[in-house]
């Protein structure tokens, strides 16, 4: 399996059987048609599925039904949100004149939702935001994309009260996770400085409620200077005050098309 960093939230989880997209929101190396590279060579020959947490344009955007032109197997698994906010692209009737998958390319998903089809197991979880978490699983590997599911706690801007309720809302989501998946292989999750003080207490309580494998941070490409997204990117690499010291292996994927490799271990023998 090859994990591939996109930008912000963007993964690209390509294995054996199967292409994965998460949260398209931009490639900065696209050029002017804007379609980024990973689908332009993608193998053809493997399914892709697009999957995005919410309709916020820093996870979601229209372009990702441009890539239907491209590659002849593509399904979109959607929050409820993004199917409201896009109706103009699910009608058939619409003006929309750009590429449409048609309903049995789309899947949408609410929390508590699945999609199975022999490939992937797709289930959604809810957020602390809008619209969804995913748990993947393919090819014998759980695979956790948060999207804006986080302790989004604004602590030096927020009542104490309002701190606490927003842990609690956290936990109460994340409850609902570790009962079904005590373990994930690979986990993608916001740490975001953005916040303030102890921007990295959801990423803290994610990886002592389930034993995570492989640790991504994401959530770190809203700076709107080159100095500040630096900051946010240092902040988010580091791992030292989230990790959990008595598990996992934390991978921060940074730079656009930076990949973690990762050899097939089987369950029963993958302990690291």
């Amino acid at each position: 399996m090859i994990l591939t960093y996109i930008w912000h939230d963007c993964f690209v989880l390509t294995t054996e059987s199967a292409i994965l997209v998460f949260d398209y929101w931009k490639d900065p190396f696209a050029g002017k048609d804007n379609i980024p590279d990973f689908i332009k060579n993608a193998d053809s020959g493997k399914p892709l599925y697009v999957i995005a947490s919410h309709h916020h344009k820093d996870h979601y955007t229209t372009k990702i039904f441009d890539w239907l032109n491209y590659l002849p197997d593509v399904h979109y698994i959607l929050s409820r949100d993004i199917e409201k906010f896009s109706r103009h692209v699910f009608r058939p009737d619409s003006v929309y004149g750009k590429p449409k998958p048609t309903s049995g390319q789309v899947s949408i998903l609410q929390p508590g939702d699945r999609f199975e089809d022999g490939v992937i197991s797709v289930e959604a979880f809810g957020s602390t935001d809008i619209g969804n978490s995913y748990m993947v699983t393919i090819e014998g590997q759980t695979v956790f994309h948060a999207g804006d599911l986080n302790a989004w706690i604004w602590k030096d801007e927020s009542t104490p009260e309002e701190v606490e309720k927003a842990i609690d809302d956290f936990k109460a989501i994340l409850g609902k996770i570790a009962v079904k998946y005590p373990v994930i292989d690979f986990a993608m999750f916001p740490v975001d400085s953005r916040i303030g003080s102890d921007y990295f207490e959801g990423a803290r309580i994610f990886v002592r409620a389930i034993d995570v494998r492989h640790f991504f941070p994401m959530h770190f490409g809203l700076g709107e200077t080159s100095e500040e997204q630096l900051k946010f990117r240092l902040d988010a690499a580091k791992v030292s005050c989230y990790a959990n010291p008595a598990r996992g292996e934390y991978i921060c994927l940074q730079s656009p098309y930076s990949c973690f490799v990762s050899p097939f271990l089987p369950k029963e023998t993958g302990e690291k």
